[in-house]
């Protein structure tokens, strides 16, 4: 039983990027006009299918194997996999398994660029890697100086990367103001602006010196907002001063140490001027990335199967919509692998239907395949 408890905690307390959720009113795949995924050259001999599966990240639930996503993996070009507990039993040596896998996968194909392992390791609870090396709470971390963070962020980053894994969904910027707040909690490093900013970038500095990657999250910030998103979209009330002065600067400062990825959840930000839209949908919140903080990184969407999400919309619908408002990179995370290929279809639809920019779409794909080349395992060139 304790054990139970214990998954129940990581599932509930991850967040933005918890254990994949599947939407009760959308478990099954959405029939798709597309026959097949075969490659679709475009503008400049562009891959239309390549640069669809380099902004794709793919998860499932545990009982799925090797068997299952292999095919998908091929078949689609995906260019990454986010791995939780279920998926590989907790262990360094489940995940690095999958990564190897993953790697040989890659290998064999022939890719340009490697196949991304992802993981949630921010600490405490949140840590779907259950190892010595993993950190504690972020509001524990905190209570010992930016210098003691990155010094426990070097050591998860290089456990990290022993284990296989490319790219970590964290530091976690938010701060936390609102004590009806229910999913940031003590993955915050604090409920100030001056506490938060500098860890965030401790943090960063942290993971890139254990050796993997870095993404800044949840944007525009969760810690203002009451509720959690995985049951219902929340409502932040900060007007445009308050966020400016107490949310911005932790984004900020993950930024200027270098984030690889800023991930965008799904909050109705009323003073950022989003409306009843929200952030991950809201090309003016997802652009402040680019125009205000001048972040040339990857803009990652957080989960389009939260529940908030799923009742409104179907993955499909919500796959388009963000990269339609500006996402490079979508986190499905419905575990249902054939739910999510309908997804990735309903992309390639709407791309080649002109409802997606294909030139922004190309560009994402270049970004994130920038980030793969940095930190995935490298390939051995295959002969000419």
């Amino acid at each position: 039983m304790r054990g139970l408890v214990g998954l129940f905690l990581v599932v509930l307390l991850a967040g933005c990027t918890s254990q994949p959720e599947l939407a009760a009113s959308h478990s099954s795949p959405t029939p798709s006009p597309l026959a097949s995924p075969l490659a679709t050259p475009t503008e400049a001999g562009w891959d239309l299918d390549a640069d669809i599966g380099s902004v794709i990240v793919l998860s499932w639930q545990g009982k799925y194997g090797w068997s299952t996503i292999a095919p998908l993996m091929t078949q689609y070009k995906l260019g990454g996999v986010l791995l939780f507990t279920p998926n590989f039993g907790g262990t360094p040596a489940g995940v690095n398994q999958w990564s190897d896998r993953l790697h040989a996968l890659a290998q064999r194909q022939c890719l340009a660029h490697p196949i991304l392992t992802m993981l949630d390791e921010e600490g405490g609870d949140v840590a779907n890697v259950k190892a010595k090396w993993s950190p504690p709470w972020p509001s524990v971390m905190a209570k010992s100086g930016a210098a003691q963070v990155r010094e426990y962020e070097r050591v998860n980053g290089a456990g990290l990367r022993a284990a296989g894994v490319d790219l970590n969904l964290a530091p976690v910027a938010d701060v936390r103001t609102n004590p009806l707040d229910d999913v940031i909690g003590d993955r915050s490093f604090g409920s100030s602006s001056s506490i938060v900013t500098p860890l965030v970038a401790a943090a960063v500095q942290g993971l890139h010196d254990g050796g993997v990657g870095a993404t800044v999250k949840h944007w525009p910030g969760l810690g203002g907002a009451a509720g959690n998103p995985h049951v219902a979209i929340p409502t932040d009330p900060e007007t445009l001063a308050q966020w400016t002065q107490v949310q911005l600067p932790g984004f900020q400062a993950g930024i200027a140490a270098g984030a690889d990825e800023v991930m965008v959840t799904s909050v109705l930000v009323p003073g950022l001027g989003a409306g009843k839209t929200p952030a991950v949908f809201s090309s003016s919140v997802i652009g402040r990335l680019r125009t205000q903080l001048g972040f040339e990184g990857v803009i990652m969407s957080d989960s389009l199967s939260m529940y908030g999400i799923g009742v409104k919309w179907t993955l499909p619908q919500a796959a388009v919509m963000a990269l339609q408002a500006g996402n490079d990179m979508l986190l499905l995370s419905n575990g249902d692998p054939s739910y999510e290929v309908s997804a990735i279809k309903a992309v390639k639809a709407a791309a080649l239907a002109g409802r997606i920019d294909r030139v922004k779409l190309h560009e994402s794909a270049m970004r994130v395949n920038a980030m793969r080349d940095r930190w995935g395992r490298a390939l051995t060139p295959c002969p000419a």
